[in-house]
């Protein structure tokens, strides 16, 4: 009997030494030296992914010298458009499709000429004159000159052209306006031009033009025609002279 209780009271204590020993390693063990240096490589990488480099994501942000001017956001925010051509989420819709406001054909000089020449006429009671007008119109504002010779006088006239005519527009309407003069008496024109949409290259074959002049207090009435139009007028009259 005393053998058995001293053979289980070595087992107990051995087997306490041995627990703590486990314990004690598991708790107090020292890292391995290629841990430790591996870990560290690991920490510098990631301490560059927040480094101050440009075109790292995380950077931190280079400080401006004075007087630098920021970047600017080309980005801004998306915009989407239905079927109809609607933005969506706003109040503005149709059910009929129509070109978004910024569409990238939205362009007028992608659709209408830019150069007009007409052979032009004047005529009133007091005289009457031929020749021509040229009007350079590449979007919304233009110039326009005319030259007319009459048995009077000659006269001539310089001023503005404005394009009426929106995008989506069947036809290219105009109004022009100056200032000139009819043999030592001044005076001026405005009128109203009407154009096709151009169909090949800036120059305009196809347009009428109408107003009215004063010169010298003396009115007169003025009327145009393209190049295209002139052609097909002459045409006509000797066609059917």
């Amino acid at each position: 009997m005393k053998r058995l209780i001293v053979v289980t009271a070595m087992l107990l204590l051995g087997g306490t030494a041995w627990a703590q020993d486990v314990v004690r390693d598991s708790v107090h063990t020292t890292p391995d030296s290629t841990a430790i240096k591996a870990s560290s490589a690991i920490d510098m990488d990631d301490n560059d992914t927040v480094d101050d480099e440009e075109n790292v994501i995380g950077a931190k942000p280079q400080p401006r010298k004075k007087g630098e001017r920021k970047e600017a956001n080309v980005l801004g925010a998306p915009v989407y458009y239905d079927v109809y051509g609607n933005v969506e989420g706003s109040g503005e819709t149709s059910t009929t499709y129509h070109r978004p406001k910024h569409h990238y054909l939205n362009n007028l000089a992608d659709r209408y000429c830019s150069f007009f020449v007409e052979g032009e006429l004047l005529t009133g009671r007091h005289d009457a004159a031929i020749g021509g007008s040229f009007t350079y119109l590449p979007k919304r504002w233009g110039f326009y000159g005319s030259v007319l010779g009459g048995s009077r006088h000659t006269y001539l006239t310089l001023g503005a052209a404005l394009r009426l005519s929106g995008y989506q527009s069947g036809l290219d309407w105009q109004l022009y306006g100056g200032l000139g003069g009819g043999g030592r008496h001044l005076g001026g024109e405005v009128g109203l031009r009407m154009a096709l949409p151009k169909r090949s290259g800036k120059f305009c074959w196809t347009s009428v033009s109408m107003g009215y002049a004063n010169f010298g207090g003396y009115g007169f009435f003025t009327a145009g025609l393209s190049l295209d139009m002139v052609g097909l007028a002459a045409a006509s009259v000797f066609l059917f002279w």
